[in-house]
């Protein structure tokens, strides 16, 4: 925390950028709920809840590389300032819309920018801070970015009382505007490939890193498992245990705080091993905190598994993040975490699936027992890749 504390006080366009974020991943939290209850309201199917959902991850899933690529051949500021932009048009665009294909439309384009947005933000951070507090910044996105999607819903219920789904979405909108507006002024540099003598284009896997496609497999088996155990915990907490509906909002909540104090472990960055095992750490605490609130009596003993879920969740997210920046390229960066976003949204999608399909045809708590080991699994299958990587490299050169 004192490397966060010391980069807000001393480093003023973080301190915008980071106001910026915070706003904006409110207004993100918001615009979720509303997102689905204007689907509800408007149209009356949950499958008008399932099209607009999915148009968001669609075009991650097709084209999430190119898209993270853009920040690898034009100025990230660009990039940022465009995606804010887009997703403010298309926000307030739907509030005002009451045709589902062009809410669709607005959605897959939103979905689109934001994929744009982080490769550009997340390749700029190091840029934003001084060398020694690169970790620092992306540690703060990760937990900011945390902190304001599960603060969003809260701030939406009062905006949902007072003027209904539409004010809800222009807010949303308006966040974007604002972000927009800062982000204008905060300098996030330039990749290799925006100079003006632009070097040839990377063959595809070039640059990017020994280490890069473990860790992409690593993070995709961890989204699926992940993915499952989101679709089982309704079932598992207002089913198994009995609980009432506001239980599971308050595990929610007490997930998402877990993922932003477990973003924040990385305020202290390291060297690609060390990161490598942190990341690693993340994957593990995890499938331990799905299973031990699998195998939990009651709900009271289960919020602390799903708290060390989430802490896990987080040090995995940052630490994928921070091994990116070291491994990959400058030139090379948005790519690598575009195709980071298409492999975890094609294993969300695979896990909305086949959650649905172990929920049904067992019980939420056996779906959640699955999530947990089969996440223990993937944190095995990395170890033992690591440990098989390390034993095959000479000591001077070991490391992720």
């Amino acid at each position: 925390m004192s490397a966060i504390v010391e980069l807000l006080r001393t480093n003023p366009p973080a301190r915008r950028f980071f106001l910026a974020h915070l706003q904006s991943s409110l207004g993100t939290g918001m615009g979720y709920v509303a997102l689905v209850l204007l689907a509800l309201e408007r149209f009356h199917s949950p499958w008008a809840v399932a099209l607009v959902l999915g148009a968001d991850l669609v075009p991650l899933m097709a084209l999430g590389a190119l898209l993270g690529a853009l920040a690898d051949r034009i100025p990230r500021r660009a990039c940022a300032v465009g995606a804010d932009l887009v997703r403010a048009a298309a926000f307030l665009g739907i509030a005002v819309s009451g045709d589902l294909t062009a809410i669709l439309l607005l959605a897959a384009a939103a979905g689109a920018s934001n994929g744009v947005f982080n490769a550009a933000v997340l390749s700029g951070l190091p840029h934003v801070a001084p060398e020694r507090d690169g970790a620092a910044a992306t540690s703060l996105f990760s937990a900011v970015t945390t902190l304001g999607r599960t603060a969003g819903p809260l701030v939406a219920a009062g905006l949902l009382l007072g003027g209904g789904v539409e004010v809800a979405l222009v807010v949303n909108g308006i966040s974007f505007l604002v972000s927009a507006l800062v982000l204008a002024s905060v300098d996030l540099g330039r990749a290799a490939g925006t100079a003006r003598a632009r070097p040839p284009a990377p063959a595809p896997g070039s640059r990017l890193g020994p280490g890069f496609a473990r860790l992409v497999a690593g993070s995709a088996g961890a989204t699926l498992f992940a993915g499952m155990a989101n679709v089982a915990e309704p079932a598992f907490i207002t089913g198994d245990l009995a609980a009432v509906g506001a239980a599971f909002s308050v595990m929610v909540g007490v997930h998402g705080l877990g993922v932003a104090a477990g973003s924040l472990v990385g305020s202290r960055g390291g060297h690609a091993a060390s990161l490598w095992l942190r990341y690693l750490a993340g994957i593990g605490a995890m499938g331990a905190g799905y299973t031990l609130a699998a195998v939990a009596p009651d709900y009271v003993l289960a919020l602390p598994a799903f708290a060390l879920a989430g802490a896990g969740n987080g040090a995995l997210m940052v630490h994928e993040r921070l091994l990116v920046q070291s491994l990959a390229a400058g030139g090379a960066q948005g790519r690598a975490f575009g195709t980071l976003e298409m492999a975890a949204s094609w294993a969300f999608a695979a896990a909305l699936g086949l959650g649905a399909l172990a929920v049904g045809a067992a019980s939420g708590r056996e779906a959640l027992m699955v999530a947990g080991l089969g996440t223990l699994g993937v944190w095995l299958a990395c170890a033992l890749s690591a440990s098989a990587r390390g034993a095959r490299r000479p000591a001077a050169q070991r490391g992720l």
